[in-house]
C-alpha cells in the first residue's frame, strides 16, 4: 500500500505540472491557430529566473511574479514581431517560427544560466508528509493548490466573463464570431 500511494502522489504531482503546460498549448493554440513549440522554454524560462531572482536575494512572492511576468513579456514580443507579421501563413511557417523561438531562448538561457541544475528553496520547509508508508513533500502540495486554483480561474474567465465568452466564440468559430461583434483579433 505504501509504495502504491507513493507512486500515486507522485504521479498526480508530476501530472498537475504536465497539466499547466497543456492548459498553455491549448490556451495558445485556440487563441491563435498557432502551435507553440517554445511553450516547454517559456516554462523553462519562468523555472531559471525564479532560481535567478532568488539568488540574488529577492523576497520569493516578488521572483515568482518577476519570472511570470517577464515570460509573458517574452512571448507578446514573439507574438507581435514574430508570428503576426507571417499571419495566414502555412502552418510549417508558424511551426518553424515557434521552433525558432524555441531555441533561441533555450540559447540564450544556456549562456546566461549555464547548463547546471537549478532548484528553487522549498517554499514550506523540507519535511516530508507521511501518510501509511508514503511521504509526500509540501511542495507537492503547493503544486496541485496551484494547478487547481489556474484550472478554477481559467473556468471562471471562460464560463462567466464576456472576455473568456469572447476567446471561446473566437475559438470555435471565427467567422461567427466577427460576425456578431466580437474582435477576434484581440
Amino acid at each position: 500500500l505504501a509504495q502504491f500511494l507513493q507512486f500515486l502522489f507522485s504521479g498526480i504531482t508530476v501530472g498537475a505540472t504536465y497539466a499547466l503546460a497543456a492548459l498553455g498549448f491549448t490556451l495558445i493554440y485556440n487563441a491563435s491557430n498557432v502551435i507553440n513549440f517554445a511553450q516547454g522554454e517559456f516554462i523553462m524560462l519562468g523555472g531559471m529566473l525564479a532560481v535567478f531572482f532568488t539568488q540574488m536575494g529577492l523576497p520569493l512572492p516578488v521572483a515568482l511574479i518577476l519570472a511570470i511576468l517577464i515570460p509573458a513579456i517574452v512571448g507578446v514580443l514573439v507574438e507581435k514581431l514574430a508570428i503576426e507579421p507571417v499571419k495566414g501563413a502555412e502552418t510549417v511557417t508558424l511551426i518553424i517560427i515557434t521552433i525558432g523561438a524555441s531555441l533561441v531562448i533555450r540559447g540564450l538561457t544556456t549562456v546566461i544560466f549555464g547548463k547546471g541544475t537549478h532548484s528553487l528553496p522549498a517554499f514550506s520547509g523540507e519535511a516530508p508528509i507521511e501518510i501509511l508508508g508514503a511521504t509526500l513533500m509540501p511542495q507537492s502540495l503547493w503544486v496541485l493548490g496551484v494547478t487547481a486554483l489556474v484550472v478554477v480561474a481559467l473556468w471562471y474567465f471562460f464560463n462567466r466573463t464576456l472576455q473568456g465568452k469572447a476567446m471561446l466564440a473566437t475559438s470555435y468559430n471565427r467567422l461567427a464570431a466577427e460576425l456578431v461583434g466580437i474582435n477576434t483579433g484581440w
